[in-house]
């Protein structure tokens, strides 16, 4: 007896999670500039969202907390990390 296939379901989405980018760092217009870049070409970066405190925003991140801090951690200069 030979059935219809049947298509399979889609996987599910990876859960994304919102985190604090703490931005006091980038205060000149090329620091401004660089951290734009850098939330555009990471593909885990999902959204970016301003928040009522200046110096932070709100990503909204694809992956784990310790991976958000790890990709965080790199985007500010030496000086300051």
């Amino acid at each position: 007896m030979n059935r219809p296939r049947v298509p399979a379901l889609p996987a599910l989405p990876a859960a994304a999670s919102m985190y604090e980018l703490e931005i006091g760092w980038a205060v000149t217009a090329g620091e401004r500039r660089y951290l734009l870049w850098e939330l555009l070409a990471c593909e885990e970066v999902l959204g970016v969202f301003l928040t009522s405190r200046e110096d932070v925003l709100a990503v909204l991140f694809h992956g784990e907390r310790w991976e958000f801090h790890e990709w965080a951690s790199m985007l500010a200069p030496e000086a300051v990390a």
